[in-house]
């Protein structure tokens, strides 16, 4: 069974007083008010960059696409409890052992990422359910074919919208990544779903398209 997959996360709010200190480049900076300003902006960046890493951020939609049929699994509030019941919904796919993959940067970003939190909320795996190595191995389309490397020749960085927009004609939704979490703390989670769904289904369409080419 071939399924496209993606994620998307946001920045963990409970882990912000986790966070390590800045490095802050403060030169011959004597002033206090400017040095307080300066730790302030460094401050505010990392928690901009939260959503990237694993030990600081939350998974809040995952979307799997397997020809006409799709799941979407949202976050319903920004808690461990509710990400490690995505999680493990996720897991019990992935442990399927007729699963293939399809992804675009799945291999860098969306399995380890998945695997991380799995593992950080202490997710049971369930039974059957592969290593992270399974899906990550380089050049290897066996279990994932990750679609951008595919296009970057495991060498450069591709956009999904770039690709897509000359490949297909179609493009990503547009969506402000920053107010994911406003938008699970108000409701409207389902715009997320909308918003991660049409990338899964863009990878899919970009994975028929690049048969007998690319792949």
């Amino acid at each position: 069974m071939i399924i496209s997959i993606d994620i998307e996360t946001i920045p963990n709010a409970d882990a912000i007083p986790l966070l390590p200190e800045p490095d802050v480049a403060l030169g011959n900076l004597k002033d206090p008010d400017k040095i307080a300003a300066k730790v302030e902006a460094a401050k505010a960046a990392q928690i901009d960059k939260l959503a990237l890493d694993p030990l600081y951020a939350r998974i809040c939609c995952v979307c799997m696409v397997a020809g006409q049929h799709d799941q979407t699994h949202l976050l319903a509030e920004a808690t461990d409890a509710a990400e490690a019941k995505l999680i493990a919904a996720v897991l019990e796919v992935l442990a399927r052992p007729t699963v293939r993959l399809l992804s675009w940067n799945g291999i860098g970003f969306d399995l380890p990422f998945v695997y991380k939190r799995a593992l950080l909320l202490r997710v049971p795996p369930p039974a059957g359910l592969p290593a992270l190595s399974h899906w990550t191995r380089r050049y290897n389309r066996e279990n994932h074919i990750d679609l951008m490397q595919e296009w970057g020749g495991w060498r450069d960085y591709a956009k999904l919208d770039d690709v897509a927009r000359m490949v297909l004609g179609k493009q990503k939704i547009e969506i402000d990544f920053r107010q994911f979490a406003a938008m699970i703390a108000q409701g409207e989670g389902a715009k997320i779903g909308k918003y991660c769904l049409e990338d899964t289904r863009l990878v899919y369409e970009l994975y028929t398209a690049m048969l007998g080419f690319l792949i």
